[in-house]
């Protein structure tokens, strides 16, 4: 790649970083607020939800983070597709840093609604639960320099 193009990523990547990042920390936020308000301190005795209520919810989360990788996906492969190099270099780059900011926000969302749950049933476990498997899956998909690589040699792009 040429050195425009390496400044171009590693500031991308750079930027992936610091935000996937924060929403790791935001995930261990939600798990720390469901321990605070199921402690002696904060305990909160929730509305009584039904369990199969709570389930439903369990999959709601469970569908945004299968929805995560597929939408991360798309993103990634819905570049422009023209004549000048350049512009396809650009929009694949964007088209990755899209891809992944969504990709992370679902998961995050996953682990937003384990939260809400804990606090309908006050039971920590569903935020516990869904909060291990959220930032399993964050780190699953992190954001990496192999990745874009791929992606440029894939279609062609590389900059000579």
């Amino acid at each position: 790649m040429a050195e425009p193009d390496q400044d171009r990523v590693a500031e991308a990547l750079r930027f992936l970083n610091v935000v996937c990042l924060g929403m790791v920390f935001s995930v261990l936020v939600y798990a720390a607020v469901a321990w605070f308000l199921t402690s002696q301190d904060g305990a909160i005795a929730g509305p009584q939800l039904p369990r199969g209520i709570a389930w439903v919810g369990a999959l709601v989360a469970i569908a945004l983070l299968v929805a995560a990788p597929i939408v991360q996906r798309r993103a990634r492969e819905g570049t422009v597709q023209g004549p000048d190099p350049e512009e396809r270099r650009i929009a694949a780059l964007e088209g990755y840093r899209l891809g992944t900011l969504l990709a992370f926000l679902l998961r995050d969302g996953a682990a937003i609604v384990g939260l809400m749950l804990t606090i309908m049933t006050g039971e920590p476990l569903w935020t516990y639960a869904l909060a291990a498997v959220t930032v399993v899956a964050m780190f699953w998909g992190w954001p990496r320099r192999e990745d874009l690589d791929s992606l440029f040699a894939r279609d062609g792009m590389l900059a000579t």
